[in-house]
């Protein structure tokens, strides 16, 4: 294989592998969507919806709010961490 088909075959597995990770976030956002009759978020999602993914649960709330991601970054560059 040369070099241009390795990086052609890489960037379609880089395609591909976002694509499946936006679909994951689409199904997380629904997953953890809060009751509609109560409002507040349902209790235990979030810990199994990270055992499901094997993302964590930081990253699975950064997924379904990204305003909280958004928040997070700029802290960590407030801090220089």
């Amino acid at each position: 294989m040369s070099d241009g088909e390795d990086e052609r075959e890489l960037a379609d597995a880089v395609a591909v592998l976002k694509a499946a990770e936006s679909r994951v976030a689409e199904a997380l956002r629904a997953y953890l969507a809060r009751d509609p009759v109560t409002g507040r978020p349902v209790h235990g999602r979030i810990g199994r919806a990270a055992q499901i993914t094997g993302w964590g649960e930081q990253r699975v709330k950064e997924t379904v709010t990204p305003a909280l991601a958004d928040r997070r970054r700029a802290k960590r560059k407030d801090t220089g961490a």
